[in-house]
Formats: structure tokens, sequence, C-alpha cells
């Protein structure tokens, strides 16, 4: 089970609150995973976006969103959270929670899925305006990762800015292929994936192979070539 981001509000809370009330919706919901959007938390002092992800059996992973919006102002106010939380379920499939605009990075996402994440939950607030773009990255995201993205999205509510949140969660597969869209009405929306779907086409797709093999050199010839240009 996944929410979408700020679900408990914009007031920063303490983390314990916020671990306290996503346990209580993991059990009432059944689930077995919580992916818990994300909360403002109060560092004492400070706020920062934290996120978790909560099994079953008590294992919690937490992380954070990256990069808070500059567009809305929020990085002003709020504190980076820290990396993507990513938990190895008991059931054996690893999870990431990568938080709204971070998804826009396309490295949050690549290494997600280089430490094992089978499934990355994109926890948002979009506005309706935006949700075409959010339906291209998603696809993005998941095909060039082979893994499924899944975003969570609120509706009938606004942005910070005041523009209309409507809904237009999805899931995308290793493809990019959107395999459940919503609409703008608010539910609980279920849907079946094939994990083994992402093996198969890794076969043929070997993006995360390459990169694993040449990711050090290839970052370290990027560093030096943005060395020399700072330099000009």
């Amino acid at each position: 089970m996944a929410i979408y981001e700020n679900w408990l509000g914009r007031t920063a809370i303490p983390m314990n609150t916020y671990i306290d009330l996503s346990k209580e919706i993991l059990e009432i919901s059944g689930a077995r995973i919580f992916v818990a959007g994300s909360a403002y938390i109060d560092m004492g002092g400070s706020v920062a976006s934290k996120a978790i992800i909560i099994d079953k059996d008590g294992s919690t992973a937490v992380g954070g969103k990256l990069f808070p919006s500059a567009a809305t102002g929020e990085r002003r106010k709020i504190l980076p959270g820290g990396p993507p939380a990513i938990i190895k379920t008991k059931y054996g499939y690893i999870v990431a929670s990568v938080i709204c605009v971070d998804a826009m990075y396309p490295e949050i996402v690549r290494i997600a899925a280089l430490a094992g994440s089978q499934i990355v939950v994109n926890p948002s607030i979009i506005p309706a305006n935006r949700s075409y773009l959010w339906r291209a990255l998603g696809a993005s995201r998941a095909s060039e990762n082979t893994i499924f993205f899944i975003h969570v999205n609120p509706t009938n509510t606004t942005y910070i800015d005041g523009r209309e949140v409507l809904g237009g969660s999805f899931i995308a597969d290793p493809q990019g292929r959107l395999l459940l869209e919503a609409g703008r009405e608010e539910g609980v929306f279920e849907a079946s994936i094939d994990l083994g779907e992402i093996e198969k086409i890794r076969i043929r797709w070997r993006y995360l192979e390459d990169i694993k093999g040449s990711l050090k050199e290839i970052y370290r010839v990027m560093l030096e070539k943005l060395e020399k240009l700072d330099n000009l």
C-alpha cells in the first residue's frame, strides 16, 4: 500500500507520531508493506521532509525528500530529508520511495534501482497541469531502469500555489507501459504486477548492467569535465 506526499498535512510533527500513525494505517489496511508518503518532521529547531516504508514485521526504512521544491518556496522552509527510503521486504522484493520532484533527477531513481529496488514508489502532490509531464516521466524512469514505477497523487485538493490537484496516479511497467491510470475520483486502486517481467526485459535491455560496470569511471570523467568548465 502506498499513499501520497504530505498526507498528514503541512504542519511539522515528531517522527514518532509519523511512524505510529503509519503503523496504524498498515494494521487497519491489512497490507503487507506501507509506503507512507512523506511528512514534515520537527527536527528540533528545523523541519525536514522525511519518508518511511514499513514492513508487516515492523521493519522500517527511513529516507526523505532530497530536493525540496524551489519553485513553490518549499526549499526556503524545509530541509532535505535525505536519500530515498529503501527496504528489502520479508517477501523478498525491494521497494524504494522517491518523493515527488526527486523523480525529476534521474540519478536518484537510478541509484535506487542499482541498490536492487524492483519497485520505486513516487508519493507526490502534482498539479493537474503537470500530470502529462509525470506520465512521461514515470514511463521514462520505469523503462530506463527496468523497474515498476508507481506514482501516487491526491485529488480534489490544491497545490501550495493554488493550482488544482486532480489525481492521475499510475503504474508504469519495466517497458514504460502504463498498467494502471487512475482518474480524478477518490479511491483505493488495486493492481497486480509480475516481478518476473523485470528479469525478462533485462535480458534484452541491459541498461543497469552496463551502467553499474562503468559508473565510477563515467562519474570520474564527467567530474573532470565539469571542473574544466568551472575554470573557463
